[in-house]
């Protein structure tokens, strides 16, 4: 998982920024100036209701020129190279989706907000502080959600990997991943395999994650 120690250095080189919920709403609030519908980001991000509001993005903003991802030109607001890739993946996302996790004995979630011209990541934390990273848009969806597999299946014993992804307005499909404490694999999903099935090898659970995330970004 990313560390949420990141700063903007991390962004410019490729790796994730740590965002607070106001900076965050910022990137949201800009998408929606774009015309685009962002509550459903909002509301995948648990944001509170009544969060977006004037001061809070203000707030936002602040702290963006403070930390030097967005600055002023006279009066203009002028987003950083991170800031604006951000916006432009929220403001031409297509499809979002979802992994959930334990890792250390703690639960984890990932979301990808995948667009036309990149797709984002983002890590909820703790304290109103989210880990935000941009993948690279060459990949296939199935390339994060399989990275987060390996990391929440790297240890010893049980594990769990829930994913739900959405594209447009199609219906949400899901999956879960399972492994037990003596490695076999089982996967049940909503679209082919409601309940859990056969042990499995990990080669097959790949592939049904590879069948139902392989479109790439812009598809």
């Amino acid at each position: 998982m990313p560390d949420h120690r990141a700063d903007q250095s991390a962004g410019a080189a490729g790796g994730p920024v740590t965002l607070t919920f106001a900076e965050l709403e910022f990137v949201l609030r800009s998408a929606a100036e774009r015309g685009v519908d962002v509550d459903s980001v909002r509301r995948r991000l648990n944001f509170q209701p009544g969060v977006s509001t004037g001061i809070v993005v203000a707030s936002g903003i602040a702290s963006l020129l403070a930390r030097d991802l967005c600055r002023l030109e006279g009066d203009r607001l002028v987003p950083g190279e991170f800031v604006q890739c951000a916006i432009a993946a929220l403001a031409t996302r297509h499809t979002s989706t979802e992994a959930a996790g334990w890792m250390d004995e703690r639960p984890v979630v990932v979301h990808l907000f995948s667009g036309v011209t990149g797709r984002l990541a983002v890590y909820p934390g703790s304290y109103g502080l989210f880990a935000v990273e941009l993948i690279d848009a060459a990949e296939p969806l199935s390339a994060p959600v399989l990275r987060f597999l390996d990391l929440c299946t790297s240890g010893r014993g049980a594990a769990t990997v829930l994913v739900r992804t959405q594209a447009g307005e199609a219906d949400e499909a899901g999956v879960a991943v399972a492994r037990s404490a003596a490695g076999a694999w089982f996967v049940s999903d909503s679209l082919e395999r409601p309940d859990p099935g056969p042990p499995l090898g990990r080669e097959a659970v790949v592939a049904r994650l590879l069948s139902l995330l392989a479109q790439p970004v812009g598809v």
